[in-house]
């Protein structure tokens, strides 16, 4: 079953940065609600947290809503995070969770014109803009550009849109080192039904 989110962003104007914005401009408290109901946030939190002094500072890459700063924040995690994003109404809702510092809306396809940020970061977080609406290539060495040496990240890909021994190349020249692997299912409902990998990385 395909909902509105599935037809507008999946539709003939998949790609347009217009598109997903006004997806999620529409339906971003619909989105909010589904995709915490799919537990794939809760699972990015319990293999990142591990690794992660409670105390660390953050930044989420396309933040959306600000479902992982809820869910970091259930698991422990006592430091508001940064967030970027590019629709105005999920950083709207993310800001009203109060797990968020300062939250920007930044076109991730242009990071020429990313504002400049507070880092060196100790960790980062990103889930579901890896593939389907910034490429590994560039949203990978935006977040290492951001990091401390020895910082970590968590990031989710979509096998079936990212090469993977091309991410198992860039990731080395990156000086990432892959420390644990999951799988995390988005199920068929509200959302499309999509199956994620969520690494847990080390820089340097």
């Amino acid at each position: 079953m395909k909902s509105p989110i599935d037809d507008t962003i999946w539709a003939s104007s998949y790609g347009s940065v217009a598109a997903v914005q006004a997806a999620f401009d529409r339906f971003g408290a619909e989105y909010h609600e589904a995709i915490l109901a799919s537990g794939v946030p809760t699972g990015a939190a319990e293999a990142l947290m591990p690794h992660l002094d409670p105390d660390a500072q953050g930044i989420d890459f396309g933040c959306g809503s600000g479902v992982l700063g809820l869910v970091l924040r259930e698991r422990g995690l006592r430091r508001v995070l940064d967030g970027l994003d590019i629709s105005p109404v999920m950083l709207e809702l993310a800001r009203a969770t109060g797990c968020y510092r300062t939250l920007e809306r930044v076109n991730l396809l242009m990071p020429e014109e990313r504002p400049p940020l507070p880092g060196p970061y100790d960790f980062a977080i990103t889930v579901g803009l890896i593939g389907d609406y910034v490429p590994y290539y560039m949203a990978l060495p935006q977040i290492v550009s951001v990091l401390r040496p020895g910082a970590f990240v968590g990031f989710t890909v979509d096998i079936k849109s990212t090469p993977w021994p091309a991410l198992e190349r860039l990731g080395p020249e990156l000086g990432l080192s892959i420390l644990s692997e999951r799988t995390l299912v988005v199920p068929e409902g509200k959302l499309m039904e999509q199956t994620y990998h969520f690494f847990v990385a080390r820089l340097g």
